[in-house]
């Protein structure tokens, strides 16, 4: 047990107190309500910020923020006339402050500067600024205005908007501001996150920690930290950072920041394979969403089983993905139901119950027909008609396989689905010696090819290769195989290059054409030598093709150096060489490894893209700053 899984199991069943109980002064107040500003539960956040008006006294500052959260919050929750009445309070505050500069700059621009300017807008913010410099505004009143239009520019994709948040950041910092500060800084991370500028985000991130900030503030700080980290490639860091962001927000209610960084811990504990904390994770998140009643729960809910699924805990996924699915079709939500039951017919094939996975399968199907996604449910019947032609036979699997081209050829949405259907009866068709095979390949290569798709042009036709093999052309399967293998080497995949021209050399020895399949083996092992597997299958191709021709002393000498490639490597690497060479080294058509992850297509399991993705961060709005 890891302190990741025992800070995580923390979390979970944790009671969340009245926040109300803890508010005893006027500043209290004011952090509880943009941590409620942050739920969005602004009922709530009023309600704070009136019971700090109650304990200010005649704390000007707290007076002033409390009367601009107000403003703010009021907008948020729709209620502009009551946005208006807070900024006219604060008004006269100021005004009796002494505060000229500040109230005449505020009621210039009245409610503009309580919520995001619009692009109409922004020809008003730059006069006001034009008219309050010449005026002489000090800085930090000119920051409000400033601020407010670097917002709206960042908003609308200008770059110009980092420039203008530092000087406000510089601004407030000097006039002793330090919450309109950390509200420029909590923008200011965001925009250099968002441009890619990974130090900058950080530095800026940094900043804001040292200023005092409210939980739910100071946990989107911990955010930014952690998806620039995650884009920085940093693991570690970017684990840690949604962790503690993940505690602020639900210790402050903030249920969607909370399942956001509850994902973020997920994903990253998963890409370290630490199942326990990514399941945790997930937990965490689902508990989050419910208590803030999220509509896209489900979402969250199939994260925990995909989850479950990766870590190989088969029949705790069916416990979450089967009243999921249940759940869904009673809730009238039929993509999402058909894409928890693909994702459930997984869960059931690897606890090896095939009859009811296909069923899932068939059913989800149907469902996305009916949804007319036909792409998804071509692919979720080539998954089913793999796994039948894997478990029974091909002929049971070719009637999937030809409903899967129907639907793939009615998908005009989904350009995808067809040549990955087509790939996936032609390969079955020829496995059964059926010469249209080769035809349906032709025209998935010929739609790769249209599309661009390298890699699957060249596995398109490493797979016609081995279909005009198995229809007895060995000529045609030696060129093409070759081909193949030139253009996996084009994509970068020397893997998948090396595959193809073992199956070329086996089908030299099995044409009788020693000599030709001899040099190819010597130069598979040449080329791959830094693959074991390549090495150790070509070495013994080349064993079995030179005992063919009577040269039985250079035959045991290349199944020799098969041996001795596979024993100094399971001097450095024992798991990673069995893995690499699997069970039997001398795979049926002389590949190193498998043909394709899947010879008849893509698995379903994958989540399509319009799905909404519990991890997308929070935004870094909320209610505006209290401009204090």
């Amino acid at each position: 047990m890891s302190a990741l899984s025992d800070r995580l199991r923390a979390l979970l069943g944790t009671a969340s107190p009245d926040p109300f109980v803890a508010c005893t002064t006027a500043g209290e107040c004011l952090d509880l309500a943009y941590e409620r500003a942050y739920t969005e539960d602004y009922a709530g956040a009023i309600r704070a910020a009136m019971l700090g008006l109650e304990l200010a006294g005649d704390d000007l500052d707290t007076l002033l923020s409390l009367w601009g959260s107000l403003a703010s919050i009021r907008h948020l929750g729709g209620d502009d006339d009551g946005a208006r009445r807070a900024a006219r309070a604060r008004l006269s505050l100021l005004r009796a402050a002494g505060w000229d500069f500040q109230a005449d700059m505020e009621e210039d621009l009245g409610a503009l500067l309580f919520r995001e300017a619009s692009p109409e807008e922004l020809p008003v913010l730059e006069a006001a600024l034009i008219t309050h410099e010449t005026a002489g505004a000090p800085d930090h009143v000119l920051a409000d205005i400033k601020l407010a239009f670097a917002v709206a520019l960042h908003s609308y994709g200008s770059e110009g908007a980092l420039d203008a948040l530092e000087w406000c950041a510089r601004a407030y910092r000097e006039a002793g501001r330090a919450e309109s500060e950390g509200g420029a800084l909590l923008y200011l991370a965001h925009a250099h996150a968002k441009e890619g500028h990974h130090e900058l985000a950080l530095a800026a991130a940094d900043r804001l920690l040292d200023l005092p900030l409210n939980r739910a503030m100071k946990a989107a700080v911990w955010m930014v930290k952690a998806t620039t980290h995650a884009e920085a490639d940093h693991r570690l860091e970017a684990e840690g950072c949604a962790l503690r962001a993940l505690e602020l927000y639900a210790a402050a209610g903030v249920r969607k920041g909370a399942v956001s960084a509850a994902a973020g811990v997920a994903q990253a504990a998963s890409e370290a394979a630490d199942h326990e904390a990514a399941i945790l994770a997930w937990k965490v998140a689902v508990e989050q969403a419910e208590r803030g009643e999220i509509d896209e729960t489900w979402a969250v809910r199939l994260a925990l089983g995909h989850q479950l699924l990766e870590a190989g805990e088969f029949a705790l996924a069916e416990d979450v993905l089967a009243p999921l699915a249940e759940r869904l079709g009673a809730a009238g939500r039929p993509t999402a139901r058909a894409r928890t039951l693909v994702s459930l017919g997984h869960a059931l094939r690897h606890q090896e119950r095939l009859a009811e996975a296909l069923r899932t399968w068939d059913e989800a199907a149907e469902v996305f027909v009916a949804a007319e996604l036909n792409g998804e449910a071509a692919r979720t019947l080539i998954a089913a008609g793999t796994l039948v032609s894997r478990e029974e036979s091909l002929a049971g699997a070719r009637p999937r396989f030809e409903r899967a081209v129907e639907l793939a050829r009615e998908a005009e949405d989904d350009p995808a689905a067809l040549p990955t259907a087509l790939h996936a009866l032609g390969h079955a068709l020829c496995e059964e010696h059926d010469p249209d095979g080769l035809g349906l390949l032709d025209e998935a290569i010929s739609l790769a090819d249209a599309h661009e798709a390298q890699w699957h042009s060249a596995d398109f036709r490493d797979t016609h290769a081995r279909g005009r093999w198995s229809l007895g052309d060995a000529r045609g399967a030696i060129a093409e195989a070759l081909e193949a293998a030139d253009l996996f080497r084009v994509v970068e995949d020397p893997d998948a290059a090396g595959n193809a021209e073992l199956f070329a050399a086996h089908v030299l020895a099995e044409s009788g054409q020693w000599d030709e399949a001899a040099s190819l083996y010597r130069l598979i092992a040449a080329e791959h030598a830094d693959s074991v597997a390549h090495v150790n299958a070509a070495q013994n191709g080349l064993g079995d093709v030179l005992e063919k021709q009577g040269l039985y002393l250079q035959a045991e000498e290349a199944r020799a150096a098969a041996r001795a490639v596979v024993d100094n490597a399971l001097e450095h690497a024992a798991d990673t060489v069995v893995e690499a060479i699997g069970d039997d080294p001398d795979t049926e058509a002389g590949d190193a490894g498998t043909h394709d992850e899947d010879p008849h297509g893509e698995d379903p399991h994958d989540e399509a893209e319009d799905d909404e993705d519990p991890r997308d961060a929070e935004d870094p709005g909320g209610p505006a700053d209290g401009r204090r």
